[in-house]
């Protein structure tokens, strides 16, 4: 999508943020985004991690992604909705929705991680 990602956060203990992402490399233009990733089909994500990632959106100018494989609770929704924090929701429909829009732009070190393969199929002729 364009975004400079200067902190992966490895496995374990990563205080809540997995991914910090800047619209520059510097880190000196608005937004930043800062990214929880769960993988996990089952539980759905609840209303307390919503609110625990919300807690680290503590700079004007913040936004929050939430990345889940797998759904998340109504109540998390709604806490998403009506916070006066910028927090965006996105389950695994919405990542292979974005994925596949953005899949042409990755780099193929990128593409590697979740390949795609284009299918054809016959058209008519009208």
């Amino acid at each position: 999508m364009g975004y400079h990602v200067p902190f992966i956060a490895p496995k374990g203990k990563d205080g809540g943020i997995d991914i910090v992402a800047y619209r520059d490399p510097l880190g000196a233009l608005e937004p930043r985004i800062k990214i929880q990733v769960k993988h996990k089909s089952e539980p759905s994500i609840s209303v307390n991690e919503i609110r625990s990632l919300m807690g680290l959106l503590n700079k004007t100018g913040d936004i929050g992604l939430f990345v889940t494989s797998g759904t998340f609770t109504s109540d998390s929704m709604k806490e998403a909705r009506v916070s006066q924090t910028h927090l965006r929701l996105i389950n695994i429909d919405d990542f292979i929705v974005l994925w596949q829009e953005y899949y042409p732009k990755m780099t193929d070190e990128d593409k590697k991680m979740l390949p795609l393969q284009p299918i054809n199929f016959l058209g008519v002729n009208e």
